[in-house]
C-alpha cells in the first residue's frame, strides 16, 4: 500500500477499492470488443453494469447475454469474483501465496472487510478463504456441467457452468442465459439443487465454513456423543446463530411461498408438489441473497413480494458474499426485543449474555439499513408515482441489501431512479463491513461519559 494512504481509516480504504474496481470494470466493459453484435447499452448503462457486478448484486439495464462478447463476459465473471471476495481479500491471499509479509494497516483493512477481529494466523487464514472458494466453485461448475454441456455444447456448456458457479457462491445472481434467466431449469433437481447450495455456502459465511469443517475434523476422534444435537452445541455461538437464523428463513420462507403460491396459475400453480416445493425451495434461497429467479416474478401475489422483502432485508451471514443487515444482527435485535418483553436487563442466548456494545451496534446497523432502504423508496416514489408502490420496494431493497431481483422494473426506471439505485447497491455493499469497523473503532476511541439521568416519556 502506498504511503498516502496509511493515514486513511479501515472503512475508507475498502470503500476506495471498491470504486477502483468499479471504474477498472467499467472501462473493461466499454471497449468495443466487450460489444456483443446489436447491443444497445450506452456508457450509463455499463457504469450500472459495473456497479452491480463488483457489489455482487444482479441488477441490469440489458441482460449480459444480449449486452457483451465473450470477452465482456469474461470481465463480468472477473469483476463478479473480486467483488464477492473484495479487492483486499484477493490482494491479501496473493500475497499469502508467494509468502511475502503484510503490514499491520493493511492486515487490519483485510481483517475489516471479512469481519475477522483476530489477527493470529493471518497467512494460513487468507489461504484456507480462496481454497475453499476455489473447492466450491469448482465442485459447483463440475456439477453444473453434465447439464448444461449437453444443452450448448463443450464451449459454451462448459463457460456457462463456470459463469453460474461463481455467480452462485458469489450471491451475484447474473447470468449468460439471457432475460428469462432460470426458468427454463425450475423443474431440474441437478440445476437447482446446485446452485442453491452455492448461494448457502456463499452467504454463510467464512467464520462458519472453518468452525464446521475443524469440528467435523476432530469429531472421529471423538468417543461419545456424535448424534447432530451434540454435534452443533459444539460450534460456536456465531456458527450456531448463523445457521439457526438462516435455517428458519430457508423453512419459513419455503412454506410461504408454497402455501401463497400453490394456486398460482402464473408462478406454481401447474406445477406437481414435488416441483411445487423445488420451485419455492429455489426461489426462498436465491431471494435473500442471491437474484437469481426460477419463475417470472411479475406474476407472483404482493404477499409474497412483502415476504421476500423483509428476507432479503436480513440476507446472509458476517464475512461472506452476501448483503443484507446479516443473520447475526437481526438475531441480535430480535433477542434485544425478547428479553426486552421479559424484564431481563442483559440479551441472553444458550447460556451467553452478549455484550452490551455487540447488541448496541447491531440496533445501529439495522436503523441505518432501514433509514436508508426508507429514503431510497421514498425517492423513487416521488421519481416513478404510476408504479405501484410495492414494486418500489421490491426494487429497493433489492438493491440496498444487494440481492438483484427486479421485478422487470430497473429496465424502465429514468436515470434518477437509476443512480439511486447505483448508491443503494454500493451503501449495500459496503456500508455493514465500514459500519462494523467504524462502530469498532468508536467503541475503542470514544469514552464513557455520564451525565445526570435525563427523564423522557415513552409510548
Amino acid at each position: 500500500m502506498r504511503n498516502w494512504m496509511d493515514g486513511w481509516h479501515t472503512s475508507l480504504k475498502i470503500s476506495v477499492s471498491f470504486l477502483v474496481m468499479i471504474l477498472i470494470g467499467f472501462i473493461f466493459l466499454i471497449l468495443p470488443f466487450s460489444q456483443a453484435p446489436g447491443s444497445e447499452a450506452t456508457l450509463f448503462d455499463h457504469f450500472f453494469h459495473a456497479v452491480s457486478l463488483v457489489t455482487v448484486t444482479g441488477l441490469v439495464i440489458h441482460p449480459v447475454a444480449h449486452t457483451y462478447s465473450l470477452f465482456g463476459q469474461i470481465v463480468s465473471l472477473i469483476l463478479m469474483q473480486v467483488g464477492g471476495l473484495g479487492l483486499m481479500t484477493i490482494v491479501a491471499s496473493a500475497i499469502a501465496f508467494m509468502g511475502k509479509k503484510m503490514n499491520l494497516r493493511d492486515k487490519m483493512v483485510v481483517q475489516a472487510s471479512i469481519n475477522r477481529e483476530d489477527a493470529t494466523d493471518f497467512r494460513s487464514f487468507m489461504r484456507l478463504i480462496l481454497r475453499y472458494v476455489f473447492v466450491f466453485e469448482g465442485i459447483g461448475f463440475i456439477l453444473l456441467s453434465f447439464r448444461f454441456v449437453p444443452d450448448f455444447g463443450w464451449g459454451k456448456g462448459l463457460f456457462t457452468a463456470l459463469y453460474l458457479a461463481v455467480s452462485g457462491f458469489t450471491n451475484g445472481g447474473f447470468d449468460t442465459l439471457g432475460a428469462v434467466s432460470l426458468t427454463a431449469y425450475v423443474h431440474d433437481p441437478l440445476v437447482n439443487i446446485v446452485i442453491a447450495l452455492l448461494i448457502f455456502l456463499g452467504g454463510i459465511g467464512f467464520h462458519v465454513w472453518f468452525d464446521v469443517s475443524q469440528l467435523i475434523r476432530k469429531w472421529p476422534q471423538r468417543s461419545r456423543r456424535k448424534s447432530l444435537r451434540y454435534f452443533f452445541q459444539e460450534l460456536t455461538l456465531h456458527s450456531r446463530l448463523a445457521l439457526s437464523v438462516s435455517l428458519y428463513l430457508i423453512v419459513s420462507g419455503t412454506l410461504t411461498f408454497l402455501l401463497v403460491e400453490f394456486n398460482n396459475p402464473d408462478t406454481i400453480g401447474n406445477f406437481t408438489t414435488g416441483q411445487k416445493l423445488l420451485a419455492s425451495f429455489f426461489q426462498t434461497i436465491t431471494m435473500r441473497t442471491a437474484g437469481m429467479t426460477t419463475i417470472d416474478f411479475t406474476e407472483v401475489h404482493s404477499f409474497t413480494l412483502f415476504s421476500f422483502i423483509l428476507s432479503m432485508f436480513v440476507g446472509g451471514s458476517p464475512g461472506s458474499t452476501a448483503g443484507g443487515i446479516k443473520t447475526t444482527t437481526f438475531a441480535m435485535v430480535v433477542l434485544l426485543i425478547i428479553n426486552e418483553s421479559k424484564g431481563q436487563k442483559n440479551v441472553n442466548i444458550w447460556n451467553y449474555t452478549l455484550p452490551v456494545n455487540l447488541v448496541r451496534n447491531a440496533v445501529v446497523i439495522f436503523l441505518i439499513f432501514l433509514a436508508t432502504f426508507i429514503a431510497g423508496t421514498g425517492l423513487l416514489s416521488l421519481l416513478n408515482p404510476e408504479v405501484n408502490f410495492i414494486l418500489l420496494m421490491f426494487e429497493s431493497v433489492s438493491a440496498i441489501t444487494t440481492v438483484g431481483m427486479s421485478a422487470r422494473l430497473t429496465p424502465t426506471l429514468g436515470v434518477l431512479s437509476r443512480i439511486i439505485l447505483m448508491l443503494m447497491m454500493f451503501i449495500g455493499r459496503i456500508g455493514p463491513i465500514t459500519m462494523a469497523e467504524t462502530l469498532a473503532r468508536k467503541d475503542k476511541e470514544t469514552k464513557n461519559i455520564q451525565f445526570t439521568d435525563g427523564k423522557i416519556i415513552l409510548g
